[in-house]
């Protein structure tokens, strides 16, 4: 009898317990998501798609349900990333030099080529620095390997791109890339200049990276005008998982074999892997999430011994001096 009460008082509070933390947390943030993109349609390319493929494109401007939705903690992520930005802005406004119109405020906007080809984005930063106008684009990352990479100028050529946009846009010569590490706050900027006499060519001397906008404009304008004023979907640019007979096992590093053999992650195109829509192109390339029992089988029988292999091969011997 006893054991019955405290079983039916039990499952009460169970049932009447309060929301956690997180769960109310993880409410907010999906009611904020849908508000701020309440009534938005896609109808343009954004400075920040300059690498990303036709097919999430695509399927962005269509209104397409992911497949494979942000979650909570990667939208927690990126608002926490705003934040970093918000931060910079607001120290950089106390010495009057922040150029309002430049500033998250004016939106970049224009038609490129014949086709019209609609083009937008929100710079930054705007700052006037020594008489000359720049924009600052903010970027931030985490973790040790991007760090390391970061710190000898290797940084990603959309970011160079996106920046280069705004450049062209506004008219402006000088850009700066202003990366932060958002677990240390380390910083490290990057000067992007436009190549006099060229508008579309943009370098970036402190990496010797150049780009040339004309070729990304002639990409989306072949997206705009074959797959989204037609409403065809594009071909699918990208490989969710490599065929396992073809891939240079050798010269594979060992984690990532390890992870293969174990079905922890499978080798192939990094675009599908965080693509909105993951699923929906395993579907169309006929394959399967994570690799099959015979997929698996033939991994281990291909990569049969690497860790010995790998622990063995010589990178460098001094001797050979």
């Amino acid at each position: 009898m006893g054991d019955s009460i405290y079983l039916e008082n039990l499952k009460f509070i169970i049932n009447n317990m309060p929301l956690s933390v997180i769960e109310i947390l993880d409410q907010e943030i999906k009611l904020s998501r849908e508000e701020d993109y309440l009534g938005k349609e896609k109808t343009s390319f954004w400075a920040s798609e300059t690498e990303t493929m036709a097919f999430d494109i695509y399927h962005r401007w269509m209104k397409t349900d992911p497949t494979n939705p942000m979650d909570e903690e990667k939208m927690m992520m990126l608002k926490m990333r705003k934040l970093t930005e918000d931060a910079v802005v607001f120290y950089l406004q106390k010495s009057g030099q922040v150029i309002d119109r430049l500033t998250n405020q004016e939106r970049c906007y224009f038609e490129w080529g014949p086709k019209k080809v609609p083009i937008s984005g929100y710079p930054d930063l705007g700052l006037l620095y020594e008489g000359e106008e720049i924009i600052v684009e903010v970027k931030t990352y985490y973790g040790g390997k991007q760090h390391s990479e970061i710190r000898i100028g290797k940084i990603k050529e959309a970011y160079v791109k996106q920046l280069a946009i705004y450049l062209y846009h506004f008219k402006i010569k000088h850009g700066v890339l202003l990366m932060i590490n958002q677990g240390t706050g380390e910083r490290f900027e990057f000067d992007i200049y436009n190549v006099e006499g060229n508008p579309y060519h943009f370098i970036c001397p402190d990496n010797e990276i150049e780009v040339n906008l004309e070729d990304t404009f002639k990409r989306w304008e072949k997206i705009y005008v074959n797959n989204i004023l037609k409403k065809k979907e594009p071909k699918i640019e990208y490989q969710y998982k490599y065929d396992i007979e073809n891939i240079d096992w050798e010269n594979t590093p060992a984690g990532t074999i390890s992870s293969a053999r174990n079905n922890k992650a499978v080798i192939g195109d990094w675009q599908v892997k965080y693509s909105d829509w993951k699923d929906l192109i395993v579907k169309k390339q006929g394959t399967t999430l994570g690799y099959t029992p015979e997929e698996l089988k033939r991994i281990r029988e291909l990569t049969a011994g690497y860790s010995t292999k790998k622990l063995n091969q010589v990178r460098f011997d001094p001797s050979d001096l």
